[in-house]
C-alpha cells in the first residue's frame, strides 16, 4: 500500500500568493530528489513494477466553517504548518519573494476561519507484489 501527498490542495478564495506558496514546497522536494505530486504517478509506477490488482483511489479532506477543529488540526497545524516550514529554503532558492510567500501564508490561514473553506486530495495506492 502507497499513500501520497496530494496533488490539489483549494481555498475558498483562489489566491495566488497561496498557489505560490505551495508551489514552493513541491519545488523544493523536486530539488531534493522528492515528488510531492506522486499520487498522480501511483497506478504507472506500480503497473511498471509489475504489482497486480493495482487500486488506487484519491482520498479527500473537506473542511469548512462547520469542523473547526479539522481546520485547526489539518488546515493549521498540519498543511499550513507544512507550507510555512518551507519559507527560509524557498526564499533563500530565489522561488518566491518574502512578501508573497507571508501573504499566501495568511491565505491559507484564513481558510481556517469560520467562513473558510480548504480541501486537499491525496491519493492511497493497493496493490499485490506477483510472485
Amino acid at each position: 500500500m502507497a499513500v501520497s501527498p496530494g496533488s490539489l490542495a483549494y481555498a475558498s478564495a483562489d489566491d495566488e500568493s497561496a498557489r505560490a506558496a505551495i508551489a514552493c514546497q513541491v519545488a523544493l522536494q523536486r530539488h531534493a530528489g522528492g515528488d510531492a505530486l506522486i499520487g498522480r504517478r501511483l497506478f504507472p509506477l506500480l503497473h511498471e513494477a509489475e504489482w497486480s490488482d493495482i487500486t488506487v483511489t484519491p482520498r479527500v479532506v473537506y473542511v469548512d466553517g462547520s469542523r473547526p477543529e479539522l481546520a485547526d488540526s489539518f488546515t493549521r497545524r498540519t498543511f499550513t504548518a507544512m507550507i510555512s516550514g518551507v519559507r527560509e529554503p524557498a526564499v533563500a532558492a530565489g522561488l518566491i519573494d518574502p512578501r508573497t510567500f507571508d501573504s499566501g501564508i495568511a491565505a491559507l490561514r484564513r481558510t481556517a476561519e469560520p467562513d473558510g473553506v480548504f480541501c486537499y486530495t491525496f491519493f492511497k495506492a493497493v496493490a499485490q507484489r506477483r510472485a
